[in-house]
């Protein structure tokens, strides 16, 4: 009996000394970082690929409300023209202890930011106590001597203490010296565009679908220049009495593109006036005793579009657009003579999407 008491008493101290010993440990664990993604999922992505590489726990959230309590926020503006920052909730309270400038290549902020982090992660985990080994024995004090007056000479400034990094300034390593006078850092807008729509039209002789392809170049943020091919997909048919033409009409434009609206935001509005050359054909089937026809023409077409904005992604925009515009000069379609009806105005809706690079 006294042998069992004794067994389970040394096994109740062993389970409350690995217990002492495992929760210092457990709560030593630094808490994952936070990545507020918001609308710019790919620079989000890019962020935590950089962190998780150089073996940091990272998590990616939509809002800041979904973040918990402990660790670093990092906080990715809206738009090219934000800085990124970095929140730190450690110390009971919200406080920005970095932030990376908008100014050089996104590449280059993404790896500005990483390092950063990382470096506040190691101030953050270096122990308190790292001064030095305390001394193993308390002996006698030994008596007051005067110190030998020394020439003072240049020294480097003391480095912070693991308490004192989190309340200083946010700190600008990598940054450029700072300019005599300030200068506003200009967001960066797209220079290529490159888009792809379906387009429902309607001109003279019926509806039709076709297929909206565009190249913009900006060599300013609010003024370019840029093409437009309208490929008919399926066009309208005339039936009359002497039989029936299939319709089709194509249009390749040149325009020049406005953006009211500075196109990095998430909404936008892009304004296209253009000149083309509209290519028209006609197929008839004719019933007797009248002969089947195929006629082909070019005419010129003077047009304006406009295209309502959304972005979807850093580079990926949906568009919905309208379009308008006449034949210079009309085309008429004629059966045996007689004009059935006139090609000159059109217009069409439209639904895409646009890449910029």
């Amino acid at each position: 009996m006294a042998s069992s008491i004794c067994c389970a008493l040394v096994a109740s101290l062993t389970f409350a000394a690995f217990a002492a010993f495992a929760a210092p440990c457990s709560a030593d664990e630094a808490p994952p970082i936070t990545v507020v993604a918001g609308a710019r999922g790919a620079l989000a992505y890019r962020l935590s690929q950089e962190l998780e590489a150089a073996g940091l726990q990272v998590r990616v959230e939509a809002s800041p409300a979904a973040a918990g309590s402990g660790g670093l926020l990092i906080v990715i503006p809206e738009g090219e023209q934000g800085a990124i920052e970095i929140w730190s909730d450690s110390s009971g309270r919200a406080d920005l202890v970095a932030s990376v400038a908008p100014d050089g290549p996104l590449d280059t902020r993404v790896l500005r930011a990483a390092e950063l982090v990382r470096a506040l992660r190691s101030t953050a985990g270096a122990p308190a106590g790292a001064a030095g080994p305390a001394p193993a024995a308390v002996g006698p004090e030994p008596a007051a001597v005067a110190p030998a007056p020394v020439q003072p000479s240049p020294v480097a400034p003391p480095a912070a203490l693991p308490g004192e990094a989190w309340g200083s300034p946010p700190l600008r390593a990598w940054a450029p010296p700072s300019p005599p006078f300030a200068l506003p850092a200009a967001p960066r807008a797209p220079l290529v565009e490159v888009g792809v729509a379906i387009a429902l039209g309607w001109q003279a002789p019926g509806a039709s679908l076709a297929l909206d392809a565009s190249l913009r170049i900006w060599p300013s943020a609010r003024i370019g220049a840029g093409l437009l091919a309208d490929l008919s997909i399926i066009g309208p048919e005339i039936e009359a009495a002497e039989g029936k033409v299939r319709f089709r009409r194509s249009l390749f434009g040149a325009e020049l593109a406005l953006a009211p609206i500075e196109r990095s935001r998430r909404f936008g509005l892009v304004l296209s006036p253009g000149v083309g050359l509209s290519y028209v054909s006609a197929s008839g089937d004719a019933r007797p005793p009248y002969i089947d026809s195929d006629e082909s023409t070019f005419t010129a077409l003077v047009y304006g579009r406009g295209e309502a904005r959304f972005r979807l992604i850093d580079s990926v925009v949906l568009t919905a657009g309208a379009l308008g515009g006449a034949a210079i000069p009309p085309v008429d379609i004629r059966f045996a003579g007689r004009v059935i009806s006139t090609f000159s105005p059109l217009a069409s809706f439209s639904f895409g999407v646009v890449v910029q690079r």
